[in-house]
């Protein structure tokens, strides 16, 4: 039971310090369907991950990081297992508590490729992380939605996952 307090009590002051949100368990798998902009490539219409990111409006997620600032450069690994300079675009807006599993991530690879694989990763984690952590909060992490928009990978993990995955597609078109 201590260790259980332990690991909980730090996970969440590793989710206070750091984007990687980090916490103790093992893997788990999950199946889903569902800066600066001068340094940061544009999509189709213009409009940067940053741009998509920060029109999205929702209590829950109160902190970002964007491609092109120092904590995404220095997280990218950790968060996607994607090397910083593999993608050409990118961003998170997520709970910076902790509190909730809300989190957008926007990614796009610079050759073009999918980013599938590391959203979906990134979904396990998140699964896995939650059930130690805040089991009341795994439902959204369920029901995530991961799709592309435009030449962008999206995961979108909210209450609201369906109305925010929407105003991506309508922003990337």
């Amino acid at each position: 039971m201590f260790l259980r307090i332990l690991c909980v009590i730090t996970s969440a002051l590793t989710v206070l310090t750091t984007l990687s949100m980090t916490s103790c368990g093992s893997e788990s798998s999950v199946s889903s369907e569902s800066a600066d902009s001068s340094v940061t490539s544009k999509a189709d219409n213009d409009k940067t991950a940053k741009d998509i990111l920060s029109a999205i409006e929702d209590d829950n997620m109160d902190a970002s990081a964007f491609y092109g600032d120092e904590s995404f450069t220095k997280n990218a690994e950790k968060l996607y297992g994607i090397e910083v300079d593999k993608l050409s675009d990118g961003g998170i807006i997520y709970a910076a508590d902790g509190s909730f599993a809300d989190e957008v991530s926007i990614l796009k690879m610079a050759d073009g490729s999918s980013a599938k694989s590391q959203l979906s990763d990134r979904l396990s984690y998140r699964l896995n992380q939650y059930e130690n952590y805040k089991p009341e909060e795994t439902k959204k992490i369920e029901a995530a939605k991961i799709f592309q928009a435009g030449d962008y990978w999206v995961l979108v993990i909210s209450d609201r996952a369906d109305e925010i995955s929407d105003k991506i597609v309508e922003m990337t078109k």
